[in-house]
């Protein structure tokens, strides 16, 4: 149980991220009007007058029209696709879903990422198993032992960190107490992440659950021999010993999880081209481009659910609740609750734990994210609002 100096200490920190995520947010609503009245890039995206698939409303126009000054592609169908399952959802965040589908991937809805996310929102495969939906995923030996060092290596991130932290420091620095406090937080999260990567369990085999199982006890051993280190006054030696042993593990994990993804996201990319080339023919860059949308639903049969646009966008509904939710566990204030929710969905709960602990320093793209997404939530609302404002005036 946590001493109340602990929890004093939690709620310190919630402040403090989120008063980053705040100073950030402001510099992204500046960054956003900048960017209106900057000159314009080669390429200028428009809303068709006319999408017989895809009907739009009104106001879902607008925000299409918006969303185009943006530069992002098929605004229109990603309007389209996300009102109706946010109507669906039943969710009223409509401006929040379009935010987080632009920072994904600016409406370039076939797009696989070096991590292996993939689709309209950017669902990773363990993401999309957690969310509850069953749809085929392809999934390979890569993306798992890229996925195990990924969840498995933070516990030795967690330890140099605080070894670092403690060799760093002067000699009139009292840095003990927090050290502890950010002790106690490593062992707290020292299986985060570790349930969600056990729902791969079904494309993995013996040899994998072994390797996860020989990581959770080296990972314990670490954080108990550094804890021992501290019991002990923290002598400098041991502190280096542990540190380089944390460090060398940390970096060779780091290592295997990138070499491993990006095999994986080069298999999926041919395996996406390969489908493409036969159901469509011509340039796969060429059909993602003019025909995202159709050739979506094709690779979702054929390949991966996760290209196909309706169930990306239920499960883009289904994820922001998801990290609302840990978001108010978290404890963030109602006036940045969306912040600390897009924090989340960019950088996981894992990390973002971390970073309020202080076990992260600092975690620049999901910063960046986090006042991306609130800047053009704002611009959306604003050209919804004006719509509405119009439509009032023309019914004086």
């Amino acid at each position: 149980m946590r001493s109340d100096r602990g929890v004093v200490y939690g709620a310190v920190a919630v402040l403090l991220f989120v008063g980053a995520l705040e100073a950030l947010a402001a510099k992204g609503a500046a960054r956003a009007k900048r960017s209106k009245r900057s000159a314009p890039r080669a390429v200028v995206f428009t809303v068709p007058e006319h999408d017989p698939e895809y009907p739009l409303t009104v106001r879902e126009r607008a925000l299409a029209e918006e969303l185009a000054t943006l530069w992002t592609r098929d605004a229109g169908r990603l309007v389209h696709v996300l009102s109706r399952a946010a109507a669906e959802g039943g969710s009223d965040r409509l401006t929040l879903l379009l935010a987080i589908a632009h920072a994904e991937t600016n409406g370039r809805i076939l797009l696989v990422s070096e991590a292996g996310a993939v689709g309209l929102a950017q669902a990773t495969p363990v993401a999309y198993i957690a969310e509850g939906f069953t749809g085929p995923l392809h999934v390979t030996d890569d993306y798992l032992r890229g996925s195990r060092a990924y969840i498995m290596k933070k516990p030795l991130g967690d330890v140099a960190r605080i070894a670092s932290m403690l060799l760093e420091a002067g000699p009139d620095e009292r840095i003990g107490g927090k050290a502890a406090e950010m002790l106690a937080d490593a062992f707290r999260y020292r299986r985060e992440g570790v349930d969600e990567l056990l729902l791969l369990e079904r494309w993995g085999d013996e040899a994998w659950l072994e390797a996860i199982r020989r990581d959770e006890q080296r990972n314990l051993r670490m954080l108990t021999d550094l804890e021992a280190v501290l019991g002990r006054g923290a002598p400098r030696p041991e502190l280096e010993e542990i540190h380089e042993r944390a460090r060398s593990g940390y970096r060779s994990e780091i290592e295997l999880q990138r070499t491993s993804w990006r095999r994986y996201q080069r298999d999926l990319l041919a395996r996406r081209d390969a489908v493409l080339r036969a159901r469509f023919g011509g340039d796969p860059e060429a059909i993602a481009k003019s025909r995202a949308y159709e050739a979506g639903v094709v690779l979702a049969s054929e390949l991966d659910e996760r290209f196909s646009p309706p169930a990306m966008a239920r499960f883009l509904v289904q994820h922001v609740d998801t990290k609302l939710g840990q978001a108010r566990a978290l404890g963030a204030p109602d006036e940045s609750l969306e912040r600390l929710t897009a924090a989340l969905y960019n950088g996981g709960g894992h990390n973002v734990k971390r970073m309020r602990s202080g076990l992260i320093v600092s975690l620049p793209e999901t910063e960046r994210y986090s006042a991306k997404v609130p800047a053009t939530r704002m611009r959306l609302d604003r050209a919804a609002a004006s719509i509405r404002s119009s439509e009032s005036v023309g019914g004086r």
